[in-house]
């Protein structure tokens, strides 16, 4: 069994995207979407409660998850059932301690492939919303205090190492039709700032789009860069962006099925 969760603001980017994944055909995969949430932590946690199965997924509505996706995700769960049992939390696309990127994501919104297949599950200090994997039974849960909808995730795995799990990103490619993004607005550094306060005592945080460091001079210079931008595009509508890519389309140019 395996339960699938979506926070949803745009019922025709679902339609194009996630919907036409073909694990949502499959017995024993249930759907479970949530509209008008204030965050996504509490988005999450609320369809948490329809949920019954021990892997809960929890996708964006721009996420394809290519024919036999759920093939890679059993197996590396049964490669970390062996090795980790403790393991709480997965994701496609996440950083290592030192730094260094790792995973397999499509990005629409950068018009790239990121990351190259690798054998087994890797340990690290965070991962991309894009795809989380939640092992329920852990204990590990989402801070229903966190606003808005970035860096939950990064959240999240602090939450498991803290309480001495791991967390880990596994092969299992994504296409994310994601239109592109020019600067990070005041939402994402609000929940910046939530999670440095929370986690002072473990900065810096690697992160794939910014370092979490502790308030000084690099957060001033990063939080200005991106005002900046936000000042500079603020009257741009992003979905003027989109490259209107078909994600099936995609997943089998790039060999993900």
């Amino acid at each position: 069994m395996l339960d699938l969760i979506a926070a949803v603001n745009d019922d025709a980017i679902l339609a194009a995207n996630l919907d036409r994944s073909p694990l949502l055909g499959r017995p024993g995969v249930t759907m479970h979407l949530r509209r008008g949430f204030p965050s996504a932590t509490l988005a999450y946690r609320d369809a948490m409660r329809d949920c019954h199965s021990d892997t809960l997924v929890f996708a964006h509505q721009d996420v394809y998850l290519p024919a036999g996706w759920e093939d890679q995700l059993m197996g590396s769960i049964a490669q970390l059932e062996r090795a980790d049992p403790q393991w709480a939390v997965l994701g496609v696309y996440g950083v290592r301690p030192g730094g260094a990127q790792v995973g397999c994501v499509w990005s629409s919104g950068l018009d790239a492939m990121f990351g190259a297949a690798f054998d087994a599950p890797v340990a690290v200090h965070s991962i991309d919303e894009v795809l989380i994997v939640l092992k329920r039974s852990s204990g590990v849960e989402f801070d229903a205090g966190l606003p808005g909808f970035h860096l939950y995730a990064t959240d999240l795995v602090q939450t498991a190492l803290s309480v001495g799990r791991q967390a880990y990103v596994i092969f299992a490619p994504v296409v994310h039709n994601s239109r592109p993004s020019l600067y990070l607005g005041r939402d994402y550094f609000d929940a910046y700032r939530h999670v440095a306060r929370k986690w002072k005592h473990r900065l810096p945080i690697r992160g794939h789009v910014a370092d979490i460091v502790a308030p000084g001079l690099p957060y001033l210079r990063m939080r200005l860069r991106h005002r900046l931008g936000e000042l500079r595009y603020r009257h741009l509508d992003r979905g003027t962006l989109a490259r209107h890519y078909d994600c099936v389309t995609l997943a089998r140019r790039l060999g993900f099925e």
